[in-house]
């Protein structure tokens, strides 16, 4: 796997198209100006926390001692009811509830944007593929790209429409299920393959 790659994968996962109405509906109230500058802080917020799974997380999984196996196959599963609620969500964006005051954290940093299936991924990856100096350069790209996609949300919006947003909410869930189903597969591998080396004298 290259490190372009990587980046597409959390690009994915982050999934700023499919987010946009989300954001919209939690900062409808507020001025344009004010809104880019919650995005912002939003984003920077949601940035902290991925950099905290990048740097402790092969840590916490060394200290919890996680397998590759369970790592791989968790790491899936998490992605993969990540990708079932984006292609069959209970309820529609627009039908999100309107808060009064702007939002703080929740629920734009997390769990839209640092969701657990991209907090396992950077864990994941950090631990098994690459080193968390390697995946920082992919990770700061995918938020760079989501950031200034979700700063012209509503431009966007009026581009493509709900329903162009609507399609690309359910491509990139679509994406998400392939990668589940390919992470899962390769912790049965590592299953398979150890519990083979185990057996043989």
């Amino acid at each position: 796997m290259t490190l372009f790659s990587l980046f597409l994968i959390f690009l994915v996962i982050i999934n700023p198209l499919g987010n946009i109405q989300g954001f919209i509906t939690a900062t409808e109230r507020l001025a344009d100006r004010r809104q880019k500058i919650v995005i912002l802080r939003e984003m920077a917020l949601a940035f902290g926390i991925m950099l905290a799974a990048t740097f402790a997380g092969p840590a916490l999984l060394d200290i919890l001692d996680v397998s590759d196996m369970a790592a791989f196959c968790g790491s899936g599963i998490i992605l993969f009811l990540a990708a079932y609620r984006t292609l069959f969500p209970k309820q529609n964006h627009h039908e999100l509830k309107r808060e009064l005051k702007e939002p703080f954290l929740l629920p734009l940093a997390i769990p839209m944007i640092a969701s657990p299936a991209l907090l396992a991924t950077i864990m994941l990856y950090t631990s098994y593929a690459f080193s968390p100096s390697q995946v920082l350069g992919p990770l700061c790209a995918a938020t760079l790209v989501s950031t200034l996609l979700l700063l012209f949300s509503r431009a966007l919006r009026k581009i493509l429409g709900l329903s162009g947003l609507a399609a690309a909410e359910k491509l990139m869930g679509l994406v998400l299920i392939l990668l589940a189903v390919q992470r899962i597969l390769q912790g049965i591998i590592l299953f398979h393959a150890n519990t083979i080396g185990a057996t043989q004298p």
